[in-house]
């Protein structure tokens, strides 16, 4: 992975929710209070078409998001925060979105099995996250 991209990574997990690994904390995922994500694949795309597959145990990539819909956040492991732009609920789906750095970002968790996918996008890159929230 560029130097770049693990910064980029970084910053943008924050954004990143997680898919359907299990609940690793079992509240409420419908936004109503914070919830912990944990990131488990990370691809990377460029505009060439060529992909690369991480695995969440990268020591660069936070492992861990905290999710604050109440208080329009997400924080990764090391304390970088995103500002959640726009929440919307529909049909069991959490749909949170925001924009940084150039960058806009879209995650969806499943309301009931904690399932997540996240995508990233920049004008030469694009990232997609997957793990359980």
């Amino acid at each position: 992975m560029h130097a770049w991209t693990k910064c980029v990574v970084g910053s943008i997990l924050v954004m990143a929710l997680a898919g359907p690994a299990g609940r690793v904390w079992a509240g409420p995922l419908d936004g109503s209070r914070p919830f912990v994500c944990a990131v488990t694949a990370i691809m990377e795309c460029a505009a060439t078409g060529l992909c690369e597959r991480h695995v969440a145990d990268d020591p660069t990539a936070p492992a861990l998001l905290k999710v604050d819909v109440p208080g329009q956040t997400v924080t990764t492991g090391t304390a970088r925060t995103s500002a959640i732009k726009s929440v919307t609920h529909l049909d069991g789906q959490l749909i949170l979105q925001g924009a940084e750095n150039g960058r806009g970002w879209s995650a969806t968790i499943d309301e009931t099995t904690g399932g997540m996918a996240v995508a990233i996008v920049e004008s030469d890159y694009t990232f997609s996250f997957f793990g359980a929230c």
